[in-house]
């Protein structure tokens, strides 16, 4: 049982899978393993939903999110166990079933970097949408936002892409993992 918030309590169910499992190092304080990090997910996104217009909890919870990979890959053995030797394989298949990824793919590493020269970002930009609305309203009238506008001008919100891929990790963990929360 972890405590992240003070007011969240996980309870988590034994560990299920057919894929090897290996330790973790002790980098990560109380964060043991990919179903503590996925908590951390839950919890970044809970503190996110409290204000969805607060550019801080929603870059921690974009981080999480893309971050998970890493421990899933490293935790469940996937570079020996599975067809995804090198963990870039296994990000783009996890893209391929959760665009939403890429988004906090560009998200993360734009804000580690401050730009992104490695590889050619989806996102063109993100920004915080000031309108004569405060978030309480409906899309429907001028809100306050946090918008990212992809490189072929289409304009997701931040708030939508972090419930997809909230939801993706909830689902792909439960079926692979036998991981709940």
């Amino acid at each position: 049982m972890l405590d992240y918030s003070g007011t969240l309590t996980y309870e988590f169910l034994n560990l299920c899978t057919t894929i090897n499992y290996h330790p973790m190092p002790d980098f990560s304080f109380e964060i043991k393993n990919s179903r503590d990090f996925f908590a951390k997910l839950l919890a970044d996104y809970q503190e996110y939903r409290k204000d969805t217009t607060n550019s801080r909890t929603a870059l921690n919870c974009s981080m999480t999110a893309w971050h998970l990979i890493e421990w899933i890959y490293d935790e469940f053995s996937y570079n020996t166990s599975s067809n995804f030797t090198k963990i870039s394989s296994f990000q783009e298949h996890l893209k391929s079933l959760c665009p939403s990824l890429k988004i906090m793919q560009d998200l993360t590493n734009g804000t580690k970097h401050s730009k992104l020269t490695k590889y050619k970002p989806h996102v063109k930009e993100a920004r915080l949408h000031e309108g004569d609305f405060s978030s309480d309203f409906s899309r429907d009238f001028d809100i306050t936002t946090l918008e990212i506008e992809l490189n072929d001008g289409t304009k997701k919100y931040f708030e939508d892409e972090a419930r997809l891929v909230v939801d993706f990790w909830t689902n792909f963990l439960k079926a692979n993992h036998a991981i709940s929360i």
